[in-house]
Order: C-alpha cells, then sequence, then structure tokens
C-alpha cells in the first residue's frame, strides 16, 4: 500500500483511534530507519553518519504536531537498547533525539514559517538552517554527553563523535524529513509519468551509485569528483517529480554512499574514518540540498506560470465582458437614441415647408448621415460581440460575420462547418469566433489575398479549426508553434496563442504553398486536476456556483 493511501486512511478516522495509528506508524517508521541507522559498519558507539530517523521524526512532528513524542522517545530508546550500550545511554539518546524533534518543529514552525510541501526556496532554506543544522545540536550534545558520561566514548574522543552525529542527523532530516512530507505526491506522480521513467530515473541511480561506491568496475573509485556522477539524476527526479523524486534519489544514493564507504569503496575513503566521514556527509549534504533547491524553484516557477495564465484567462473574459457590456450599450442606448432622432428628424421632414429648399436639402443629408451612423453603430456592435454567438451558436454567428465581411470588402471566403458542429460551450464559441476574427483580418491586411478558406469540424473530442489563404506566406522561422518564439509575432497571434493556450489545445501556422495555413485544434473536454472530465467555460461557472 503506498503512502499516500496510508496518509488518507489515516485521515479519515478521527479521534483516539487516529491518534493511536499515528503513533504505531511513527513507531514502526522510526524503529526501521533508526536500525537502518546503526546497521553500517561505519557506525561506532551508536554514532552514525547517515541518521533516518531523525528525519522520520521531525516530520512526524510537523505533520501530527508534540503528541508524537511518545512514540519518538520508545522507538529511539528501543533502537538503541538493543544494540551493546548500557540502559541509561539508550534513555538519555532517546531524551536527545525526542528533544531535537520538538526544538526543531518548534522553530521551523515559528521562525522559519515552514510550509510543508516544501514548494518554496524559503521553505528549503528553513529545513536547512533549523532543521538540519540547529535542532541536531541538541541530539548531538545530550547523545554524545550520555555517551561520555556512561563510558561508551571516552571524553577525548567528545570533540570527534559530536560533529559527526551532528552531520548524521543533519543528513537524515534533509533526506528523510522531505521525503516523509511528500509521501502523499508518489501516487499521482507515479499515474501521470507512467511507470517506464520512474524506473529509468531509480535504475540508472542505483548503477551509477553502485558502480561508484563499490567494486563492480574490479576496483572502487577512488576520484572524488567521479562521485558527482549521480547529480543528473538528482536533477532529472527534481524537474520531472519535483520533492518526492529529488528525496527518493537522494536517499538511494545515500544508503548506497554510506554503506559503500563504511566498506572501503567509493571515493571517500583516502583518509582517517573521520575525515572520511566529514567527506561523506558534505557530499551527501550538496547533493540533497541542491535537489531540494532545484526541485523548489521549479514549483515556484510553475506557481508564477499557473498564476500568470490564470492573470491572462481572467483578463480575456473581462475583455469579452467589457465588449458583450458595450456591445449591449451600443444597441440598446446609443442605438435606440438614434432611432428615436430618425423618428424625429422623419417627423419634421414631413412639417417643413417645401418653399424652403435649403432647409430641406439640409435636413435630407442630414437624415442620410444619421442612417449610416445607425448602420456603422449597429455593425461595431455586432462586431463587438454578436447576439446570434448566445443566441444562435458559432455557425450562425461565424455566417454572418462572413457575409458581411464579403460584402464591404473584396476578400472571397468560403466556410465550411461540418454538420455535427453543434452548440459548444460558450468559452469555446468565443474563442473560436475570436480566432477567426483575428485570422481574416490579417489575411485582408498582411497577405495579399483574395480568398479565404475556413474549416470547422469536430473529431474524437476536439474542435479542429483550420484557416488558409493564398497570399505571400510567413517567414520559415515563423512557421510551427507561435508560443515558441512569441516575440516574433504582433498583438493579434499573441492574443490567438493565449486562447488557445487558456483552453489546453494547440496552434500550428503552416506553409500552403501558396498562402499559410492556420490550424488550431481545440479539446472539446477538459481534465481538472483529479483527473475528472469537464467542459471549458462550465468549469468557471461550476466553481461560481459552488
Amino acid at each position: 500500500m503506498s503512502e499516500s493511501v496510508k496518509a488518507t486512511m489515516l485521515s479519515n478516522i478521527q479521534g483516539p483511534a487516529a491518534y493511536i495509528l499515528r503513533l504505531s506508524a511513527v513507531f514502526g517508521l522510526y524503529l526501521t530507519a533508526g536500525e537502518i541507522g546503526l546497521s553500517s559498519p561505519f557506525t561506532s558507539g551508536n554514532v552514525s553518519p547517515f541518521w533516518p530517523a531523525s528525519g522520520i521524526a521531525l516530520a512526524s512532528v510537523l505533520l501530527w504536531g508534540y503528541r508524537m513524542w511518545p512514540a519518538i522517545a520508545a522507538a529511539a530508546f528501543l533502537v538503541n537498547f538493543w544494540s551493546p550500550i548500557p540502559t541509561q545511554a539508550a534513555l538519555g539518546i532517546a531524551v536527545g533525539n525526542t528533544s531535537a524533534a520538538l526544538v526543531g518543529s518548534l522553530l521551523l514552525h515559528r521562525l522559519g514559517r515552514l510550509n510543508l510541501s516544501l514548494d518554496r526556496l524559503r521553505d528549503v532554506i528553513a529545513l536547512l538552517s533549523l532543521g538540519a543544522l540547529v535542532s541536531p545540536v541538541v541530539a548531538a550534545t545530550i547523545g554524545t554527553t550520555t555517551l561520555s558520561l556512561t563510558h561508551v566514548k571516552a571524553w577525548s574522543g567528545f570533540g570527534t563523535a559530536l560533529p559527526v552525529w551532528w552531520f548524521g542527523d543533519a543528513m537524515g532530516v534533509l533526506i528523510a524529513t522531505p521525503l516523509v512530507l511528500s509521501a502523499r505526491q508518489v501516487r499521482p506522480l507515479w499515474l501521470r509519468f507512467g511507470s517506464f521513467e520512474v524506473l529509468s530515473l531509480f535504475a540508472g541511480t542505483i548503477v551509477t551509485s553502485l558502480l561508484m561506491f563499490s567494486q563492480a568496475l574490479g576496483q572502487s573509485v577512488r576520484d572524488d569528483v567521479l562521485a558527482f556522477a549521480v547529480f543528473p539524476f538528482v536533477i532529472w527526479a527534481a524537474i520531472r517529480f519535483r520533492l518526492v523524486g529529488a528525496s527518493i534519489v537522494c536517499l538511494l544514493v545515500a544508503m548506497i554512499a554510506v554503506w559503500g564507504t563504511a566498506h572501503g569503496n567509493g571515493p571517500f575513503v583516502k583518509h582517517d574514518p573521520i575525515h572520511n566521514a566529514i567527506l561523506l556527509q558534505s557530499f551527501l549534504a550538496v547533493l540533497s540540498v541542491s535537489g531540494l533547491s532545484l526541485a523548489a524553484v521549479i514549483s515556484e516557477r510553475a506557481r508564477a506560470e499557473y498564476a500568470l495564465r490564470n492573470l491572462s484567462r481572467r483578463l480575456m473574459q473581462l475583455q469579452d465582458e467589457e465588449r458583450r457590456r458595450l456591445a449591449r450599450e451600443l444597441h440598446d442606448s446609443t442605438g435606440q437614441n438614434l432611432v428615436a432622432l430618425q423618428m424625429n428628424l422623419a417627423a419634421l421632414n414631413q412639417r417643413i415647408s417645401r418653399s424652403d429648399r435649403g432647409s430641406a436639402d439640409l435636413l435630407a443629408d442630414s437624415i442620410g448621415i444619421l442612417d449610416r451612423v445607425v448602420k456603422e453603430i449597429r455593425t461595431l456592435s455586432y462586431l463587438l460581440y454578436p447576439p446570434l454567438l448566445d443566441e444562435a451558436g458559432l455557425p450562425s454567428a461565424l455566417q454572418w460575420y462572413i457575409d458581411g465581411l464579403v460584402q464591404r470588402g473584396s476578400l472571397a471566403i468560403d466556410l465550411h462547418i461540418s454538420s455535427d458542429v453543434g452548440r459548444l460551450p460558450q468559452e469555446l464559441e468565443t474563442a473560436i469566433f475570436r480566432i477567426v476574427q483575428e485570422c481574416l483580418t490579417n489575411i485582408h491586411r498582411h497577405s495579399g489575398s483574395s480568398v479565404a478558406r475556413i474549416a470547422l469540424t469536430t473529431k474524437r473530442g476536439q474542435a479542429i479549426l483550420r484557416i488558409r489563404d493564398e497570399g505571400r506566406g510567413v517567414p520559415a522561422q515563423l512557421l510551427g508553434d507561435p508560443a515558441a518564439n512569441p516575440s516574433s509575432f504582433g498583438v493579434g497571434i499573441r492574443g490567438i496563442t493565449e486562447r488557445v493556450r487558456e483552453l489546453d489545445g494547440k496552434l500550428r501556422i503552416k506553409n500552403a504553398m501558396p498562402g499559410t495555413i492556420v490550424e488550431v485544434i481545440l479539446p472539446l473536454q477538459r481534465e481538472d486536476s483529479g483527473g475528472l472530465k469537464e467542459t471549458p467555460g462550465n468549469a468557471t461557472r461550476q466553481k461560481q456556483g459552488a
């Protein structure tokens, strides 16, 4: 069962039962992580260069509060009690490890203002400074002092044991804490990217780590720089799988590196044991901090892009709403006033004396001017937002617009709409209408073509729009997706690109020889974040009505 499923089950259970289940989970995870930390032959006197249990303890307190201390204390006591040290030493170490988790959680909540998703760079910095560097001092100081007081280690070794303990706990916090905090992301990412990429990433990480920290090549790698051959896998994991991917890869590398170094293999075995341990811990620290920082930066960028897309989408919605309002005002207010003025002038024309030829001609000329103004206002109102788009649907609105454009200009336009194109969602119909409007404007102004062909069909849950002209075409560097080189296009194409992107569609500009083809593919339904189908345009209304 995945960690995300377990977390969901625990969150669905309330009261004492949930508390007991969480205590049991923390106890089991801490005990397992503690045994892994002590199993390395590199460990001396229960001082491990890599202690993942510290990360388990801190993460459990961050997730479920200070009431997790009994599970941490009991597991910390047992994991040391079962090792060859006195009971008093096991008790002291348990007190130190429990205190470090509580102090770390307090510092991260009060001073670090930690976001448990660790999707901001400031969260990674807080975890590094307060969680990995400050809080382990408590466990290292109490634990090392306890070992010296109980004569497990000599006082002369206090100065060397304390930094190894300290950095061992820090490595556990940097690697295990993000992994536990991001456990709920494992299943969605697995389903989203597929198992092949995940298995390739983990297999590559394990194979490369074994090559660096074992005798797989016939002899152990001794060059320190070669240890960073695993770095591309950390980058890969951070870019594709964010926090959870980087955490898992760092954990795999850490376990293999610690085990290999303890057995005299790898780049960090050329000095005395303490020096080797510090080099190994520094390597793991650089690896984990780099992975976490990159994952956080990518998450921040993705969040900023999402906010920008929402802003762009909202601006387009406001633009369409404003066009609709202006069209209604021109039609219902300004248009009606002009019609009333027409009626008054018509009445005045009947009353004016025919003998006053000058006044009669002036009045007739004014009536003619007013007739043209009424027509222009009506046309402008319809161009801003045609009522047919809401009343009769996209095909009727497009046909009306093209008929008017043909009457006013010299462009011959052939419109073909498939019979299976019925009423589409409002946002989709508006977007297609605006795209056709902008493309025909560009053809009239820039292409030099006298012919335009428009085809709209639906196929496999997609609306496919193709607009072709027979003009001079566009430069080769502008073909393809305009989003790849937006600075090369004007405001019109950029607007089309934004509309298509907001609807999760695709836009391509192709060479027609002669002329140009603009192809737009828009999904009739989109998947929301939960994997459910939603119709474009309905999502906003559903959210507003929720």
